[in-house]
């Protein structure tokens, strides 16, 4: 039996809007697939499900090859969602040597996010930059809709169980990835005492075309879902080896189940989930005592990858230097874009390996400051944001022991990592308790997984947790730059979550939001003007 099966085109309208009607699909007909058997599935799976990877800008330290990428910050296939690295505390701007400033840099093009304006997509100069990551997205989460839904349409011989169950096991670790970024980037963050009415994103999990508008679930119902597919995800894959890390396994399905327990102040489920992985023999902690100076600290081929898809971004984020042309000198070594912040390079001890290892000094155009660079050489690509890795295990475990007041389990997770990160004769045990060790622990979470697509998602998160709330305000300064010249324009403030909800969250883009008639809306976030630097 033949399984009609809409492609890519007709996914895109359809999610686009969360809705579709007979037209549409009528005027697309001839854009549909047959799926006869797993091998289709498995062919769609890597097709329309994982992140490719491609061309990044910067694979070198000293490559100063310009890029145009910012020139469309929608960010289309592959670069999904690099922006979510400017709007924290970790990244900050930084200008050195520009004679002027054009429409191309980074700055302009990503300063309304950064500045946390009520339309983060519009430059500057005003200009619209359509935020495409919405419906790429949607259009992933309807292909693993489909695969999960012929799964059990299909007829599955005996030889094909295993390609079987390997299928869904990864469509569903991919839907629920899908929805865990979605539901951070456009919900607000879960707060267990009102999740049950608390509104998150849309929810959809069937695999037909709907004549129906959409509104947002609850986060319940969202967080629900992942926790669900990834429970059946693990299952799926157990047993399942895999022969790249480019597609993803039992392992990482647990460690992203412990993730999603953890935002739910599951504690007890997020430990038994981390133990899942550190069971596993596969994996291993490395130890910067032995790293090797100018290679990846995060790199495709370590012990601690688990799994990756997509892009590698720090090398166009945080760019050592660009080409840039200055009037009377030609194209130079310049620098323009965002660097690590001094709130992120003070919280690291002086004798902390990492600062030596995911850290690289800017060389060119006579800059200063660092970037993070955990891949010097892009070859064995490791994602910025998609990334599984083995140290967050041990971060979400000692987290969760620490919530449940149970410091020396915590303490001892937490150190078997730190004891990796400082030379023998550096490295003091953990010695705090309390609410003083989880704000330590969420700190050495920072240190660890700085610019991996953590740290804004965590912000938000503990500023809603019912063990230990925490929030902070973050402050980005802006520069201006005349003639080369470069001074302090001034501050952009943003306050505690408590105290500016809106901010934390980005608008659904307004096709998505006229399409449904009102049954979407997004929080209006406040103007935020410029500040004195006091």
């Amino acid at each position: 039996m033949k399984i009609r099966l809409f492609q890519t085109l007709v996914m895109s309208v359809t999610l686009l809007s969360l809705g579709a009607c007979g037209d549409f699909l009528k005027e697309y007909s001839q854009n549909k697939a047959y799926v006869e058997n797993v091998t289709d599935l498995n062919e769609l799976l890597i097709g329309e499900g994982y992140f490719t990877g491609g061309e990044t800008t910067g694979k070198n330290l000293d490559d100063t090859t310009s890029t145009t990428f910012w020139g469309n910050l929608a960010n289309t296939s592959p670069n999904y969602f690099p922006y979510i690295h400017l709007m924290d505390d970790d990244a900050q701007e930084y200008t050195a040597g520009i004679a002027d400033e054009t429409d191309n840099y980074i700055r302009m093009h990503a300063a309304n996010l950064h500045h946390w304006q009520p339309d983060p997509f519009r430059n500057p100069q005003n200009a619209e930059i359509t935020d495409n990551n919405w419906t790429e997205t949607w259009e992933r989460i309807a292909a693993m809709n489909s695969i999960i839904f012929q799964l059990g349409e299909i007829s599955i011989g005996e030889d094909e169980q295993e390609m079987a169950r390997k299928v869904e096991g990864e469509a569903r670790f991919l839907r629920a990835q899908f929805y865990f970024w979605l539901a951070n980037v456009y919900g607000q963050p879960y707060r267990k005492e009102s999740a049950t009415t608390d509104l998150c994103i849309p929810l959809k999990t069937t695999e037909e075309v709907e004549d129906r508008y959409f509104s947002r679930a609850t986060a319940e119902e969202v967080y629900g879902l992942m926790v669900e597919d990834l429970t059946r995800a693990a299952e799926c894959l157990r047993g399942i080896s895999q022969t790249t890390k480019y597609r993803t396994n039992q392992a990482a399905a647990f460690l992203l189940l412990s993730r999603v327990h953890l935002y739910m102040e599951n504690y007890e489920a997020a430990i038994t989930a981390a133990d899942s992985v550190l069971a596993k023999k596969d994996y291993a902690l490395n130890d910067l005592n032995a790293h090797e100076k100018g290679t990846n600290a995060v790199d495709i081929n370590s012990t601690e990858t688990i799994f990756t898809h997509g892009l590698y971004m720090m090398h166009t984020l945080l760019p050592n230097a660009v080409r840039a042309y200055v009037s009377g000198q030609g194209y130079v070594n310049k620098c323009t874009g965002y660097t690590c912040s001094d709130d992120l390079m003070n919280s690291y001890d002086q004798t902390d390996l990492r600062l030596n290892v995911f850290f690289k000094e800017r060389t060119l155009a006579g800059t200063n400051g660092y970037c993070c660079w955990k891949m010097l050489d892009c070859e064995r690509e490791v994602s910025d944001k998609f990334a599984i890795r083995l140290p967050e295990a041990y971060l979400n475990k000692a987290e969760a022991l620490a919530c449940l007041h149970r410091d020396a389990e915590a303490i001892a997770t937490l150190d078997e990592l730190r004891a990796l990160r400082f030379s023998p004769n550096d490295f003091k045990a953990t010695d705090k308790s309390g609410d003083d060790l989880i704000n330590f622990i969420r700190d050495e979470r920072r240190r660890e997984l700085c610019f991996e697509g953590h740290r804004w998602f965590d912000l938000r998160r503990y500023a809603v947790n019912s063990v230990c709330p925490f929030e902070k305000e973050i402050r980005h300064i802006s520069y201006l730059n005349t003639n080369g010249t470069v001074s302090t324009e001034g501050v952009y403030v943003l306050q505690p979550y408590s105290q500016d909800k809106a901010a934390y969250v980005l608008p659904i883009p307004q096709d998505a939001i006229d399409f449904n008639k009102g049954n979407l809306s997004n929080e209006v976030r406040p103007e935020r003007p410029i500040q004195p630097i006091n």
